[in-house]
């Protein structure tokens, strides 16, 4: 261990790899940074960094932590907010929250994501908090909807589903990347086909 390294705390350096990490991949991205460059870069040993994240996916995933905190808290600040709109706007509006964030996360959620899917005894992306949250969410959006609003009896749950299943990052990062969408047309498109045709009027 170098000595600059002997003279943080365990808490200390942590937050200056997961700083120093955050900063390269806003500079480079995420894909591009290595984890011996963010080593070198935080003044710590590779060895000291691998002894808290055993990879990049780890790393991001622990960065990920703090900032899905912040998701659920703008979630639950807007939905509170919103409480007086009818149902299809507020399911409008987590819409317009979910593709900000993947618009900003979509590339440290793919490094996640295919780290994941390499590892033989991972837990599936469904059985997650995350997935849970926004499941529960949209169930219980699409359930207190007035039934006299809706095109045809729905099953909410297998909607929910069906959202965040379209709403991965890395579909959003090949409709971005690959064919050229913008945030603001795949959030009309979803809200148009997904949304907009379970109402009966568009508010």
């Amino acid at each position: 261990m170098t000595g600059s390294e002997n003279n943080r705390t365990k808490e200390e350096l942590s937050s200056t790899i997961l700083h120093t990490a955050s900063q390269l991949f806003r500079e480079h991205g995420v894909e591009a940074v290595s984890m011996h460059q963010i080593a070198k870069t935080a003044g710590v040993g590779q060895a000291t960094l691998y002894r808290r994240y055993a990879n990049k996916a780890d790393l991001c995933l622990c960065m990920m932590e703090e900032t899905l905190a912040i998701f659920r808290d703008q979630m639950a600040e807007y939905l509170s907010s919103a409480s007086s709109q009818s149902v299809r706007n507020r399911l409008r509006g987590v819409i317009a929250i979910i593709l900000a964030f993947l618009d900003e996360k979509s590339k440290m959620l793919g490094v996640i994501h295919a780290h994941k899917l390499s590892e033989k005894n991972s837990e599936d992306f469904f059985q997650s908090h995350p997935y849970h949250y926004l499941h529960g969410l949209i169930t219980d959006l699409l359930l207190s909807a007035d039934q006299s609003t809706l095109v045809r009896k729905i099953d909410a749950a297998f909607i929910a589903h069906s959202y965040i299943a379209v709403l991965s990052p890395h579909t959003y990062r090949h409709l971005v990347q690959t064919k050229g969408y913008t945030q603001e047309l795949i959030f009309e498109q979803f809200c148009e086909m997904y949304i907009d045709s379970l109402f009966l009027t568009k508010e």
